[in-house]
């Protein structure tokens, strides 16, 4: 767990405009912003003394040693699908070969940002190829980027194919951060899980032990601008590696405490949380407790009933009404209250 749980490091601080906003509201989740706008990397001791280089050079070479690892190496399984990767030596079927599981790949955007706000992504424009291998789908659902995960993991350099992190009883990633310590994965790792489903049930055994059934098992090739780029990983920076993880259980958030789930807020079903933003205000709309900015906050515009006595509903997403003659949801729209 060492490789993820990292300093923690602020990279920007919040606009000054926006802490002139009239909404006291708007101010509180600002401070959240902030506390989010932190970026997860190891300690920064380790790699002041390596040369930063460009991204696309890197990337150039990183895709060439990802290839000649996939032609060079073969994949076992065992009865739990747990996956070794050796050198062939013997005239093994290759990894980029290999029928059974067959490798598949996505190419994505490195998603570390520079803040939470709608502009702060990130500088890096490189598309990466990821590279990756399905042992099973899992029967539960897929998780969204604004979702917390629940995942086992094994990762491995390919220069030398050694393990350097592994964790066999799961830990719960979550991102953005909403909390100084809540442990952030690597964008690699985090985009990766969107290939697969969570679990499709799991039970208690007499021992304490969790039995995981029909759960998402994938393994994957990063390249490392979407790992740990110039920090030394397996005794090198600019090192490539893989990792295999089994995605157990995600937890829907709702990061800003609106009562809108945040998986609810990608309006434009891109899977880009950030781009959404209905008000016009830089704060993408999961992170946003007033998403019309009319000066009432969209927890209240969402009440069903109040009894008057603290007995409160709220209208389920699909349910939330529109304003009378409006196109979009109540709270999206600061024609209404």
């Amino acid at each position: 767990m060492l490789i993820f749980i990292q300093k923690y490091r602020k990279i920007v601080s919040c606009d000054s405009n926006f802490m002139k906003m009239k909404n006291i509201l708007k101010i509180s989740f600002i401070v959240l912003m902030c506390i989010a706008s932190v970026s997860c990397k190891k300690d920064d001791s380790t790699s002041t003394s390596i040369t930063l280089r460009d991204r696309q050079v890197v990337y150039d070479e990183d895709i060439l040693e990802i290839e000649d690892y996939l032609n060079s190496y073969y994949l076992e399984v065992d009865g739990d699908l747990n996956a070794t990767i050796k050198e062939i030596d013997n005239g093994q079927t290759s990894l980029w070969d290999d029928t059974t599981y067959p490798l598949q790949s996505v190419t994505v955007k490195n998603d570390v940002r520079k803040t939470n706000y709608v502009n702060g992504g990130s500088a890096d424009v490189v598309e990466y190829k990821m590279y990756y291998i399905v042992l099973n789908e899992g029967g539960g659902v897929r998780p969204t980027q604004v979702d917390s995960v629940f995942t086992a993991y094994k990762g491995w350099d390919l220069k030398n194919n050694e393990i350097f992190d592994q964790n066999n009883q799961g830990i719960w990633f979550t991102y953005p951060q909403t909390g100084q310590f809540d442990p952030v994965s690597i964008s690699g790792f985090r985009q990766i899980l969107y290939q697969i489903k969570t679990e499709e049930s799991s039970s208690l055994n007499g021992n304490g032990t969790i039995t995981h059934n029909n759960y998402g098992n994938i393994i994957v090739f990063i390249p490392s601008g979407l790992a740990y780029f110039n920090t030394s990983i397996g005794g090198e920076a600019y090192n490539p590696i893989a990792f295999q993880i089994k995605l157990f259980q995600r937890k829907e958030n709702d990061q800003d405490r609106d009562r809108v789930k945040s998986n609810y807020e990608d309006l434009n079903g891109d899977n880009d949380f950030y781009n959404d933003d209905s008000d016009g205000d830089n704060i993408p709309n999961f992170l946003d407790a007033d998403d019309d900015n009319d000066g009432i906050i969209t927890k209240v515009e969402i009440i069903e009933t109040n009894d008057g006595n603290g007995h409160i509903t709220y209208y389920s997403f699909g349910n939330i009404p529109f304003c009378s003659g409006g196109s979009v949801k109540k709270h999206l729209d600061n024609s209404c209250q």
